[in-house]
């Protein structure tokens, strides 16, 4: 693990050319950073960019939202609606890019995630630059993996990468197509056919006149039966007798022993909802290494003590509560590393290099 000035660089993420993507950590706040070495270019204030907090002799350091993860992490194991939106959310983005002038080709290592929002990292930036629509399309196809025919975007992304269709086209709902002529008429033949329920209530009185035999009508008519106030017969109310008040006695003695006991049981059992918990695959590469993982920080209600063990890597653990926790890796021989992972999340693999 290398130091540059007041920043740890843990691990490349991407190297594209001259420029160097690493994931680090400023040693003087604990924060997740991200450091860009050997970038060219000036990144831009943009809705979804990352902001730049520092900027050394040769390199930037971007901040890195809390909680959030490559969108490489997921490939391969989100499910594809949960997909789509961070697809058209990507070419939101893209598309005001486009409209300041700036060509920015996605990748799934720096675009970063966090439940619904997504954030691109250094647009701008002349090692980022290329063309947007091919690049989404690279990155939905790695980003759905084996679900790729079933993935919601499939067939606009395509038709993007061959300039059929804009950027908008992926959140735009479709035109609406005007009916063919001979689907008009037959609708409107249909409709003359269909009856005409129109209901129409005249104030006037009937004109007297000998009677007449009504039409048919045209469409059948509702009868109403309503159940009168009054029944056709006298009621006899039954005489009290001592066993039917004994009975009710008897209930209502159970419904206040019930409620009783409900109080019992609401006041005496723990406080909180339904236990849940939420499993956590982690994985080694190679699957021979052993990795100790320890529990720096839990979100509120976790009951995990700080810097107890969580498990011995490869394994499965799970969680009590959703949220970001604060991880501390030990492989034997190396330097711990500290990681932040959001729960729920895809299975962790621990690269041993």
């Amino acid at each position: 693990m290398e130091l540059l000035g007041s920043y740890w660089l843990r691990r490349a993420l991407a190297r594209l050319a001259s420029l160097t993507v690493y994931e680090g950590q400023d040693t003087r706040t604990g924060m997740p950073v991200m450091v860009l070495v050997g970038a060219k270019g000036e990144p831009v204030e943009a809705e979804g960019s990352l902001k730049v907090l520092d900027r050394l002799e040769d390199a930037l350091v971007l901040e890195w939202p809390l909680g959030a993860v490559p969108l490489s992490q997921y490939a391969g194991v989100a499910d594809p609606e949960r997909l789509a939106h961070w697809v058209r959310e990507i070419a939101k983005r893209l598309a005001a890019l486009e409209a300041q002038g700036i060509r920015y080709a996605p990748r799934a290592e720096l675009v970063l995630v966090k439940g619904r929002s997504v954030w691109l990292v250094g647009p701008g930036l002349e090692a980022l630059t290329g063309e947007a629509a091919s690049a989404l399309l690279e990155l939905a196809r790695l980003l759905a993996g084996p679900r790729w025919e079933e993935f919601p975007l499939r067939d606009v992304l395509a038709r993007l990468a061959r300039g059929e269709v804009g950027l908008e086209a992926l959140w735009a709902p479709p035109p609406e197509e005007a009916p063919a002529p001979e689907a008009a008429k037959e609708k409107e033949a249909e409709a003359r056919r269909l009856p005409v329920e129109v209901e129409e209530e005249s104030s006037a009185p009937p004109s007297p006149g000998p009677p007449r035999e009504e039409p048919a009508p045209s469409r059948p008519r509702v009868i109403r039966i309503e159940e009168p106030e009054d029944p056709p017969f006298p009621v006899v109310e039954p005489r009290p007798s001592r066993g039917g008040r004994r009975a009710v006695g008897l209930v209502l003695f159970l419904l206040l022993l019930l409620g009783a006991a409900g109080a019992y049981m609401g006041l005496f059992r723990p406080q909180g909802g339904a236990a849940r918990d939420y499993p956590m695959e982690f994985r080694t590469d190679p699957p021979t290494e052993k990795a100790l993982v320890y529990v720096l920080e839990a979100p509120e209600g976790a009951e995990l003590e700080p810097g107890s063990l969580l498990l011995e890597a490869p394994g499965r653990v799970r969680f009590p509560v959703p949220g970001v926790y604060r991880l501390r890796i030990q492989v034997p021989g190396r330097e711990p590393v500290d990681y932040l992972l959001e729960v729920p999340g895809p299975p962790l693999t621990i690269k041993v290099r």
